[in-house]
Protein backbone atom coordinates (compact mmCIF):
# COMPACT_ATOMS: atom_id res chain seq x y z
CA UNK A 1 0.00 0.00 0.00
CA UNK A 2 3.12 2.24 0.76
CA UNK A 3 4.77 2.05 -2.56
CA UNK A 4 1.37 2.51 -4.25
CA UNK A 5 0.66 5.52 -2.67
CA UNK A 6 4.08 7.18 -3.12
CA UNK A 7 4.29 5.65 -6.60
CA UNK A 8 0.28 7.71 -7.20
CA UNK A 9 2.01 11.00 -6.06
CA UNK A 10 5.43 10.33 -8.18
CA UNK A 11 3.07 9.49 -10.98
CA UNK A 12 0.91 12.47 -11.07
CA UNK A 13 3.83 14.92 -10.32
CA UNK A 14 6.22 13.87 -13.34
CA UNK A 15 3.26 13.80 -15.62
CA UNK A 16 3.84 17.57 -15.53
CA UNK A 17 6.68 17.09 -17.40
CA UNK A 18 5.67 14.93 -20.21
CA UNK A 19 3.30 18.24 -20.56
CA UNK A 20 5.76 20.51 -20.44
CA UNK A 21 7.86 18.30 -23.14
CA UNK A 22 4.24 18.35 -25.42
CA UNK A 23 4.23 22.06 -25.05
CA UNK A 24 7.31 22.85 -26.19
CA UNK A 25 7.42 20.24 -28.82
CA UNK A 26 4.19 22.59 -30.53
CA UNK A 27 5.81 25.57 -29.92
CA UNK A 28 8.64 24.28 -31.87
CA UNK A 29 6.60 22.84 -34.34
CA UNK A 30 4.70 26.52 -34.34
CA UNK A 31 8.46 28.04 -34.96
CA UNK A 32 8.91 25.83 -38.03
CA UNK A 33 6.05 27.79 -39.48
CA UNK A 34 7.40 30.97 -38.86
CA UNK A 35 5.24 31.56 -35.22
CA UNK A 36 6.53 31.81 -32.04
CA UNK A 37 10.69 32.29 -33.20
CA UNK A 38 10.83 35.59 -30.97
CA UNK A 39 9.75 33.07 -27.96
CA UNK A 40 13.11 31.55 -27.45
CA UNK A 41 15.56 30.76 -30.03
CA UNK A 42 13.84 27.19 -31.70
CA UNK A 43 17.29 25.84 -31.46
CA UNK A 44 17.13 25.70 -27.59
CA UNK A 45 13.26 24.85 -27.89
CA UNK A 46 13.91 21.46 -29.73
CA UNK A 47 16.70 20.85 -27.43
CA UNK A 48 14.19 20.90 -24.45
CA UNK A 49 11.54 18.85 -26.00
CA UNK A 50 13.80 16.21 -27.23
CA UNK A 51 15.78 15.83 -23.22
CA UNK A 52 12.43 16.44 -21.35
CA UNK A 53 11.14 13.16 -23.55
CA UNK A 54 13.78 11.35 -22.69
CA UNK A 55 14.45 11.99 -19.48
CA UNK A 56 11.45 13.64 -18.20
CA UNK A 57 8.01 11.35 -17.80
CA UNK A 58 8.64 8.21 -19.80
CA UNK A 59 12.35 7.57 -18.21
CA UNK A 60 11.37 8.46 -14.60
CA UNK A 61 8.40 5.72 -14.96
CA UNK A 62 10.41 3.14 -16.29
CA UNK A 63 12.78 3.30 -13.27
CA UNK A 64 9.76 2.60 -10.94
CA UNK A 65 9.35 -0.73 -12.78
CA UNK A 66 11.60 -3.16 -10.33
CA UNK A 67 10.03 -1.68 -7.47
CA UNK A 68 6.24 -2.43 -9.05
CA UNK A 69 7.75 -5.73 -9.40
CA UNK A 70 9.00 -5.89 -5.92
CA UNK A 71 5.54 -4.68 -4.80
CA UNK A 72 4.14 -7.39 -6.71
CA UNK A 73 6.06 -10.02 -5.28
CA UNK A 74 5.35 -8.42 -1.58
CA UNK A 75 9.45 -7.40 -1.05
CA UNK A 76 8.83 -3.44 -0.77
CA UNK A 77 9.19 -1.89 2.88
CA UNK A 78 9.32 1.37 4.21
CA UNK A 79 13.15 1.78 3.67
CA UNK A 80 13.11 1.15 0.43
CA UNK A 81 10.57 3.67 -0.38
CA UNK A 82 12.48 6.22 1.50
CA UNK A 83 15.56 5.51 -0.84
CA UNK A 84 12.89 5.62 -3.63
CA UNK A 85 11.72 8.87 -2.97
CA UNK A 86 15.31 10.63 -2.29
CA UNK A 87 15.98 8.95 -5.77
CA UNK A 88 13.28 10.60 -7.86
CA UNK A 89 13.92 13.87 -5.33
CA UNK A 90 17.69 14.15 -6.95
CA UNK A 91 16.19 13.38 -10.54
CA UNK A 92 13.70 16.11 -10.36
CA UNK A 93 16.41 18.49 -9.37
CA UNK A 94 18.52 17.31 -12.49
CA UNK A 95 15.39 18.27 -14.45
CA UNK A 96 15.78 21.65 -13.29
CA UNK A 97 19.32 21.75 -13.62
CA UNK A 98 19.17 20.54 -17.22
CA UNK A 99 16.17 23.03 -18.13
CA UNK A 100 17.44 25.97 -17.05
CA UNK A 101 20.79 25.24 -18.16
CA UNK A 102 19.21 24.94 -22.07
CA UNK A 103 17.03 28.19 -21.80
CA UNK A 104 20.23 29.95 -20.84
CA UNK A 105 22.03 28.40 -24.05
CA UNK A 106 24.25 25.90 -21.97
CA UNK A 107 24.03 23.16 -24.91
CA UNK A 108 26.56 20.77 -26.14
CA UNK A 109 24.93 20.61 -29.97
CA UNK A 110 24.10 17.45 -29.58
CA UNK A 111 20.97 15.83 -31.62
CA UNK A 112 19.42 14.13 -28.23
CA UNK A 113 22.07 14.26 -25.32
CA UNK A 114 22.49 17.99 -25.75
CA UNK A 115 22.58 19.35 -21.76
CA UNK A 116 25.65 19.98 -19.80
CA UNK A 117 27.94 16.60 -18.92
CA UNK A 118 28.43 17.79 -16.00
CA UNK A 119 24.76 16.89 -14.76
CA UNK A 120 25.30 13.56 -15.49
CA UNK A 121 26.99 13.96 -12.11
CA UNK A 122 23.80 14.68 -10.78
CA UNK A 123 21.86 11.51 -12.60
CA UNK A 124 24.91 9.34 -10.99
CA UNK A 125 24.13 10.52 -7.71
CA UNK A 126 20.31 9.67 -8.39
CA UNK A 127 21.55 6.13 -9.14
CA UNK A 128 23.24 5.83 -6.02
CA UNK A 129 20.21 6.22 -4.05
CA UNK A 130 18.68 3.81 -6.84
CA UNK A 131 21.37 0.92 -6.08
CA UNK A 132 20.71 1.19 -2.17
CA UNK A 133 16.55 1.08 -3.04
CA UNK A 134 17.10 -2.00 -4.67
CA UNK A 135 19.44 -3.19 -2.22
CA UNK A 136 16.98 -2.50 0.63
CA UNK A 137 14.34 -4.68 -1.19
CA UNK A 138 15.68 -7.56 -2.46
CA UNK A 139 17.34 -8.30 1.00
CA UNK A 140 13.35 -9.67 1.61
CA UNK A 141 13.65 -12.48 -1.00
CA UNK A 142 14.31 -15.87 0.75
CA UNK A 143 15.98 -16.54 -2.46
CA UNK A 144 16.54 -14.03 -5.53
CA UNK A 145 15.28 -15.06 -8.69
CA UNK A 146 17.68 -14.52 -11.23
CA UNK A 147 15.90 -11.06 -12.94
CA UNK A 148 17.03 -9.69 -9.77
CA UNK A 149 20.85 -10.55 -9.74
CA UNK A 150 21.05 -9.70 -13.93
CA UNK A 151 18.78 -6.43 -12.92
CA UNK A 152 21.22 -6.14 -9.86
CA UNK A 153 24.54 -6.26 -11.58
CA UNK A 154 23.39 -3.44 -14.55
CA UNK A 155 21.90 -0.86 -11.99
CA UNK A 156 25.22 -1.28 -10.31
CA UNK A 157 27.32 -0.29 -13.45
CA UNK A 158 24.88 2.15 -14.11
CA UNK A 159 26.36 5.28 -13.14
CA UNK A 160 29.82 4.90 -14.12
CA UNK A 161 28.67 3.56 -17.47
CA UNK A 162 27.15 6.73 -17.84
CA UNK A 163 30.02 9.25 -17.01
CA UNK A 164 31.92 7.21 -18.90
CA UNK A 165 29.74 7.21 -22.03
CA UNK A 166 28.70 10.39 -22.36
CA UNK A 167 31.99 12.16 -21.30
CA UNK A 168 33.37 14.57 -23.93
CA UNK A 169 36.92 13.33 -24.35
CA UNK A 170 36.54 9.31 -24.16
CA UNK A 171 32.76 9.02 -24.54
CA UNK A 172 30.89 7.61 -27.60
CA UNK A 173 27.91 10.06 -27.76
CA UNK A 174 30.75 12.66 -29.74
CA UNK A 175 32.05 9.79 -31.51
CA UNK A 176 28.37 9.27 -33.42
CA UNK A 177 27.41 12.74 -34.20
CA UNK A 178 28.33 11.52 -37.53
CA UNK A 179 26.50 8.49 -37.57
CA UNK A 180 25.30 5.83 -39.04
CA UNK A 181 25.87 4.31 -35.36
CA UNK A 182 24.28 0.92 -35.99
CA UNK A 183 25.40 -0.46 -32.74
CA UNK A 184 24.23 2.81 -30.43
CA UNK A 185 20.71 1.78 -32.00
CA UNK A 186 21.44 -1.55 -31.41
CA UNK A 187 22.31 -0.93 -27.49
CA UNK A 188 19.60 1.35 -27.40
CA UNK A 189 17.06 -1.43 -27.96
CA UNK A 190 18.42 -4.18 -26.03
CA UNK A 191 17.97 -1.68 -23.27
CA UNK A 192 14.05 -1.54 -24.21
CA UNK A 193 13.79 -5.32 -24.44
CA UNK A 194 15.02 -6.07 -20.96
CA UNK A 195 12.38 -3.21 -20.20
CA UNK A 196 9.97 -5.15 -22.10
CA UNK A 197 10.84 -8.28 -20.42
CA UNK A 198 10.07 -6.74 -17.08
CA UNK A 199 7.11 -4.99 -17.96
CA UNK A 200 5.66 -8.35 -19.36
CA UNK A 201 6.51 -10.10 -16.07
CA UNK A 202 4.99 -7.11 -14.32
CA UNK A 203 2.11 -7.52 -16.15
CA UNK A 204 1.64 -11.56 -16.76
CA UNK A 205 -0.95 -13.19 -14.36
CA UNK A 206 1.72 -16.58 -14.18
CA UNK A 207 2.63 -17.30 -11.19
CA UNK A 208 5.74 -18.28 -12.63
CA UNK A 209 7.15 -16.31 -16.05
CA UNK A 210 9.46 -18.55 -17.22
CA UNK A 211 11.25 -17.16 -21.28
CA UNK A 212 12.90 -19.27 -23.90
CA UNK A 213 14.74 -18.36 -27.44
CA UNK A 214 17.91 -16.61 -24.90
CA UNK A 215 19.98 -16.73 -27.75
CA UNK A 216 18.14 -14.37 -29.59
CA UNK A 217 19.27 -11.43 -26.99
CA UNK A 218 22.24 -12.76 -26.51
CA UNK A 219 24.29 -12.22 -29.58
CA UNK A 220 22.65 -8.81 -30.01
CA UNK A 221 24.21 -8.04 -26.60
CA UNK A 222 27.69 -9.47 -27.42
CA UNK A 223 27.69 -7.69 -30.83
CA UNK A 224 26.90 -4.21 -28.79
CA UNK A 225 29.45 -4.97 -26.06
CA UNK A 226 32.25 -5.92 -28.57
CA UNK A 227 31.09 -2.42 -30.70
CA UNK A 228 31.85 -0.43 -27.84
CA UNK A 229 35.21 -2.08 -27.03
CA UNK A 230 36.18 -1.13 -30.41
CA UNK A 231 35.34 2.24 -30.50
CA UNK A 232 36.60 2.85 -27.39
CA UNK A 233 40.33 1.10 -27.96
CA UNK A 234 40.46 1.11 -31.76
CA UNK A 235 38.74 3.24 -33.76
CA UNK A 236 35.73 3.50 -35.88
CA UNK A 237 33.63 1.14 -37.22
CA UNK A 238 32.69 0.89 -40.73
CA UNK A 239 29.58 1.53 -42.47
CA UNK A 240 28.96 -2.16 -43.17
CA UNK A 241 30.02 -3.06 -39.61
CA UNK A 242 27.69 -0.65 -38.43
CA UNK A 243 24.79 -2.13 -40.65
CA UNK A 244 25.44 -5.61 -39.62
CA UNK A 245 25.10 -4.64 -35.80
CA UNK A 246 21.70 -2.52 -36.88
CA UNK A 247 20.82 -5.61 -38.71
CA UNK A 248 21.09 -7.61 -35.22
CA UNK A 249 18.05 -5.38 -33.83
CA UNK A 250 15.78 -8.07 -36.31
CA UNK A 251 16.18 -10.46 -33.96
CA UNK A 252 14.17 -9.03 -30.85
CA UNK A 253 10.97 -9.49 -33.11
CA UNK A 254 10.44 -12.91 -32.35
CA UNK A 255 11.93 -12.97 -28.88
CA UNK A 256 9.33 -9.96 -27.89
CA UNK A 257 6.54 -12.37 -29.71
CA UNK A 258 7.94 -15.56 -27.74
CA UNK A 259 7.72 -13.98 -24.64
CA UNK A 260 4.24 -12.23 -25.07
CA UNK A 261 3.12 -15.44 -25.59
CA UNK A 262 4.89 -17.26 -22.48
CA UNK A 263 3.39 -13.92 -20.12
CA UNK A 264 0.33 -14.87 -21.41
CA UNK A 265 -0.73 -11.65 -22.59
CA UNK A 266 -3.79 -10.13 -24.36
CA UNK A 267 -4.44 -7.33 -26.11
CA UNK A 268 -7.63 -5.94 -24.46
CA UNK A 269 -5.88 -6.00 -20.77
CA UNK A 270 -2.63 -5.00 -21.99
CA UNK A 271 -3.74 -2.22 -24.57
CA UNK A 272 -0.62 0.45 -23.66
CA UNK A 273 2.28 -2.78 -23.59
CA UNK A 274 0.43 -4.12 -26.94
CA UNK A 275 0.87 -0.53 -28.75
CA UNK A 276 4.16 0.25 -27.76
CA UNK A 277 5.52 -3.34 -28.88
CA UNK A 278 3.69 -2.80 -32.06
CA UNK A 279 5.76 0.69 -32.42
CA UNK A 280 8.89 -0.46 -31.63
CA UNK A 281 8.37 -3.47 -33.82
CA UNK A 282 7.79 -1.03 -36.78
CA UNK A 283 10.53 1.46 -35.87
CA UNK A 284 12.89 -1.40 -35.97
CA UNK A 285 11.74 -2.58 -39.32
CA UNK A 286 11.69 0.89 -40.51
CA UNK A 287 15.03 1.52 -39.08
CA UNK A 288 16.79 -1.23 -40.84
CA UNK A 289 14.92 -0.47 -44.31
CA UNK A 290 16.67 3.22 -43.99
CA UNK A 291 20.16 1.81 -43.20
CA UNK A 292 20.39 0.99 -46.83
CA UNK A 293 23.06 2.98 -48.09
CA UNK A 294 21.29 4.38 -51.05
CA UNK A 295 17.79 4.86 -49.03
CA UNK A 296 19.98 6.46 -46.38
CA UNK A 297 21.60 8.89 -48.50
CA UNK A 298 18.08 10.59 -49.73
CA UNK A 299 16.19 10.18 -46.40
CA UNK A 300 18.85 10.91 -43.88
CA UNK A 301 18.43 14.10 -41.33
CA UNK A 302 14.90 14.94 -43.67
CA UNK A 303 11.56 14.88 -41.82
CA UNK A 304 11.37 11.26 -42.67
CA UNK A 305 13.42 10.46 -39.67
CA UNK A 306 12.05 12.65 -37.68
CA UNK A 307 8.66 11.25 -38.15
CA UNK A 308 10.55 7.71 -37.62
CA UNK A 309 11.74 9.21 -33.90
CA UNK A 310 7.79 9.99 -33.10
CA UNK A 311 7.24 6.28 -33.77
CA UNK A 312 9.83 5.36 -31.60
CA UNK A 313 10.34 7.48 -28.45
CA UNK A 314 6.24 8.63 -28.82
CA UNK A 315 4.42 5.71 -29.15
CA UNK A 316 7.45 2.81 -28.08
CA UNK A 317 8.67 4.63 -25.11
CA UNK A 318 5.80 6.79 -23.71
CA UNK A 319 3.49 3.61 -23.97
CA UNK A 320 5.63 1.39 -22.39
CA UNK A 321 5.78 3.63 -19.77
CA UNK A 322 1.79 3.88 -19.83
CA UNK A 323 2.27 -0.25 -19.28
CA UNK A 324 4.54 -0.05 -16.41
CA UNK A 325 1.76 2.38 -14.41
CA UNK A 326 -1.32 0.52 -14.92
CA UNK A 327 -1.33 -1.42 -11.95
CA UNK A 328 -1.13 2.19 -10.08
CA UNK A 329 -3.24 4.64 -12.21
CA UNK A 330 -5.24 2.72 -14.87
CA UNK A 331 -5.65 4.54 -18.39
CA UNK A 332 -8.50 3.74 -20.38
CA UNK A 333 -8.37 2.33 -23.92
CA UNK A 334 -9.52 5.09 -25.71
CA UNK A 335 -7.64 7.65 -24.14
CA UNK A 336 -4.49 5.26 -24.94
CA UNK A 337 -6.04 5.04 -28.21
CA UNK A 338 -6.53 8.91 -28.86
CA UNK A 339 -3.53 9.98 -27.72
CA UNK A 340 -1.57 7.29 -30.06
CA UNK A 341 -3.36 8.29 -33.20
CA UNK A 342 -2.72 11.60 -32.88
CA UNK A 343 1.75 10.26 -32.50
CA UNK A 344 0.73 8.51 -35.46
CA UNK A 345 -0.11 11.00 -37.53
CA UNK A 346 2.16 13.48 -36.88
CA UNK A 347 4.82 10.85 -37.56
CA UNK A 348 2.85 10.63 -40.89
CA UNK A 349 2.74 14.08 -42.13
CA UNK A 350 6.58 14.43 -40.98
CA UNK A 351 7.50 11.34 -43.18
CA UNK A 352 5.33 12.84 -46.15
CA UNK A 353 7.32 16.16 -45.53
CA UNK A 354 10.65 13.61 -45.69
CA UNK A 355 9.19 12.32 -49.07
CA UNK A 356 8.84 15.48 -50.42
CA UNK A 357 12.39 16.75 -49.04
CA UNK A 358 14.02 13.43 -51.21
CA UNK A 359 12.43 15.06 -54.09
CA UNK A 360 9.68 12.13 -54.45
CA UNK A 361 6.29 14.54 -53.49
CA UNK A 362 6.38 18.15 -54.39
CA UNK A 363 4.51 19.40 -51.62
CA UNK A 364 4.82 22.70 -49.87
CA UNK A 365 6.59 21.61 -46.38
CA UNK A 366 5.59 24.48 -44.30
CA UNK A 367 1.95 23.42 -45.11
CA UNK A 368 3.04 19.84 -43.53
CA UNK A 369 4.31 21.46 -40.65
CA UNK A 370 1.46 23.32 -39.67
CA UNK A 371 -0.56 19.60 -39.99
CA UNK A 372 2.25 18.54 -37.20
CA UNK A 373 2.06 21.34 -34.98
CA UNK A 374 -2.47 20.83 -34.91
CA UNK A 375 -1.86 17.22 -34.46
CA UNK A 376 0.17 18.13 -31.74
CA UNK A 377 -1.73 20.24 -29.92
CA UNK A 378 -4.75 18.06 -29.91
CA UNK A 379 -1.98 15.43 -28.61
CA UNK A 380 -1.41 18.23 -25.59
CA UNK A 381 -4.64 18.82 -25.04
CA UNK A 382 -5.05 15.24 -24.55
CA UNK A 383 -3.02 14.68 -21.76
CA UNK A 384 -4.04 18.44 -19.96
CA UNK A 385 -7.90 16.61 -20.36
CA UNK A 386 -7.74 12.84 -20.06
CA UNK A 387 -5.12 12.17 -17.66
CA UNK A 388 -7.34 14.22 -15.02
CA UNK A 389 -5.38 17.61 -14.83
CA UNK A 390 -8.95 18.96 -15.17
CA UNK A 391 -10.61 17.23 -12.90
CA UNK A 392 -7.45 17.78 -10.32
CA UNK A 393 -7.51 21.42 -10.77
CA UNK A 394 -11.27 21.82 -10.78
CA UNK A 395 -11.45 20.13 -7.40
CA UNK A 396 -8.62 22.22 -5.38
CA UNK A 397 -10.13 25.11 -6.67
CA UNK A 398 -13.68 23.84 -5.32
CA UNK A 399 -11.25 23.22 -1.77
CA UNK A 400 -9.76 26.66 -2.27
CA UNK A 401 -13.23 28.62 -2.89
CA UNK A 402 -14.32 30.32 0.40
CA UNK A 403 -11.32 29.87 2.86
CA UNK A 404 -9.05 33.31 2.98
CA UNK A 405 -5.79 32.16 3.23
CA UNK A 406 -5.97 28.95 0.79
CA UNK A 407 -7.47 32.11 -1.59
CA UNK A 408 -4.39 34.00 -0.82
CA UNK A 409 -2.05 31.34 -1.96
CA UNK A 410 -4.11 29.95 -4.69
CA UNK A 411 -3.64 34.00 -6.06
CA UNK A 412 0.63 33.87 -4.86
CA UNK A 413 0.49 30.84 -6.98
CA UNK A 414 -0.62 32.49 -10.22
CA UNK A 415 0.64 35.33 -9.90
CA UNK A 416 4.61 33.94 -9.09
CA UNK A 417 4.19 30.39 -9.99
CA UNK A 418 2.96 30.90 -13.11
CA UNK A 419 4.11 34.22 -14.19
CA UNK A 420 7.68 33.71 -12.62
CA UNK A 421 7.66 30.70 -15.00
CA UNK A 422 6.27 32.75 -18.20
CA UNK A 423 8.86 35.04 -17.51
CA UNK A 424 11.48 32.11 -16.95
CA UNK A 425 10.48 31.00 -20.48
CA UNK A 426 9.46 33.56 -22.72
CA UNK A 427 11.29 37.07 -20.59
CA UNK A 428 12.82 38.46 -23.75
CA UNK A 429 9.78 38.33 -25.77
CA UNK A 430 7.38 39.57 -22.97
CA UNK A 431 9.93 42.07 -22.06
CA UNK A 432 10.14 43.40 -25.52
CA UNK A 433 6.64 43.45 -25.74
CA UNK A 434 6.40 45.86 -23.21
CA UNK A 435 9.38 48.26 -24.06
CA UNK A 436 11.39 47.19 -21.10
CA UNK A 437 15.16 46.25 -21.05
CA UNK A 438 15.89 42.59 -20.89
CA UNK A 439 19.48 41.68 -19.00
CA UNK A 440 20.05 37.87 -19.59
CA UNK A 441 21.27 35.67 -16.78
CA UNK A 442 20.67 38.22 -14.03
CA UNK A 443 16.66 38.78 -14.47
CA UNK A 444 16.59 34.88 -14.99
CA UNK A 445 17.92 34.26 -11.38
CA UNK A 446 14.68 36.67 -10.47
CA UNK A 447 12.35 34.81 -12.47
CA UNK A 448 13.41 31.54 -10.53
CA UNK A 449 13.36 33.23 -7.40
CA UNK A 450 9.63 34.72 -8.25
CA UNK A 451 8.55 31.01 -9.61
CA UNK A 452 10.47 29.58 -6.40
CA UNK A 453 7.84 31.58 -4.17
CA UNK A 454 5.09 30.71 -6.45
CA UNK A 455 5.85 26.95 -5.40
CA UNK A 456 5.75 27.49 -1.79
CA UNK A 457 2.34 29.11 -2.41
CA UNK A 458 1.66 25.64 -3.94
CA UNK A 459 2.84 23.40 -1.55
CA UNK A 460 0.68 25.45 0.61
CA UNK A 461 -2.22 24.47 -1.06
CA UNK A 462 -2.04 20.88 -1.09
CA UNK A 463 -0.34 20.72 2.86
CA UNK A 464 -2.91 22.95 4.22
CA UNK A 465 -2.07 22.34 8.08
CA UNK A 466 1.25 24.36 7.08
CA UNK A 467 -0.50 26.76 4.91
CA UNK A 468 0.04 29.82 7.80
CA UNK A 469 3.66 28.82 8.20
CA UNK A 470 3.79 28.97 4.57
CA UNK A 471 2.31 32.10 4.29
CA UNK A 472 4.32 34.02 6.81
CA UNK A 473 7.70 32.38 4.63
CA UNK A 474 6.44 34.26 1.33
CA UNK A 475 5.24 37.27 2.92
CA UNK A 476 9.17 37.94 4.04
CA UNK A 477 10.36 36.72 0.54
CA UNK A 478 7.73 39.58 -0.57
CA UNK A 479 9.12 42.22 1.45
CA UNK A 480 12.75 41.87 0.63
CA UNK A 481 11.93 41.40 -2.94
CA UNK A 482 9.10 44.71 -2.89
CA UNK A 483 11.80 46.77 -0.97
CA UNK A 484 15.00 45.68 -3.24
CA UNK A 485 12.69 46.11 -6.15
CA UNK A 486 11.39 49.70 -5.45
CA UNK A 487 15.55 50.48 -4.53
CA UNK A 488 16.24 49.15 -8.24
CA UNK A 489 13.73 51.66 -9.67
CA UNK A 490 14.36 54.29 -7.45
CA UNK A 491 18.13 54.02 -8.65
CA UNK A 492 17.41 53.99 -12.25
CA UNK A 493 18.96 50.48 -12.74
CA UNK A 494 15.55 48.85 -13.99
CA UNK A 495 12.06 50.99 -15.28
CA UNK A 496 9.24 51.13 -14.29
CA UNK A 497 8.10 47.40 -14.71
CA UNK A 498 10.48 47.17 -11.55
CA UNK A 499 7.91 49.70 -9.39
CA UNK A 500 5.27 47.34 -10.65
CA UNK A 501 6.70 43.94 -9.03
CA UNK A 502 7.37 45.79 -5.55
CA UNK A 503 3.80 47.49 -5.65
CA UNK A 504 2.20 43.89 -6.26
CA UNK A 505 4.54 42.46 -3.72
CA UNK A 506 4.03 45.01 -1.75
CA UNK A 507 0.10 44.70 -2.09
CA UNK A 508 0.06 40.96 -1.64
CA UNK A 509 1.73 41.64 2.05
CA UNK A 510 -0.49 44.14 3.11
CA UNK A 511 -3.90 42.80 2.40
CA UNK A 512 -2.27 39.22 3.89
CA UNK A 513 -1.23 41.13 7.37
CA UNK A 514 -4.28 43.24 7.22
CA UNK A 515 -7.34 40.40 6.89
CA UNK A 516 -5.91 37.16 6.38
CA UNK A 517 -3.47 36.64 8.69
CA UNK A 518 -5.78 37.77 11.66
CA UNK A 519 -8.50 35.54 10.51
CA UNK A 520 -5.50 32.79 10.39
CA UNK A 521 -4.39 33.69 13.95
CA UNK A 522 -8.07 32.68 15.46
CA UNK A 523 -7.16 29.21 13.92
CA UNK A 524 -3.96 28.43 13.52
CA UNK A 525 -0.68 28.75 16.01
CA UNK A 526 2.15 30.31 13.52
CA UNK A 527 4.37 32.36 14.91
Amino acid sequence: MLIRETMVRHIMFSYLFLVLAALFGLLYALQLTGIGEELIRPDLVRSLHISLMLYGFPTLMLTLLPFALFEKEGVMDKEGVSYLQKFLYVWYIFLLFMIVSLLYGATRGLPFYDFPYELNFLLALAGFFYIIAIFKSIRNYEVRPLWVNVSLVMVIISPFALLVLMNPDYGQVEKMLKGPHGDNTLGMSFALVVLYYLTMKLASSHKKFSTKWHILWIIPLLGYVLSVLYRSFIGNLSYHAEWALQYLTLLYIPLLYRWWKDAGLRIKENIALFLSLGAFIFADIEGNILFVPQIREMFHRNDLVVGHAHIAVGIAFLFLAFAVIQPFYRIGMRKLFYLASMLVMMALVLSISGFEQAGFMPMHTAYLWGWRALFGAMFLVGLLWFFSITEYAGAMIRRIWGKPLLMYHLTGFLSDGIGGMLLLFFGPALYGFIGQTYASGYQQIVFGFVASVGLIHLMAIFREKEAGTLADVTVIARVITAAGFFALYKTDVLGWIALAISMVDLGFVLVYLSYIRKDNNEKHTTL
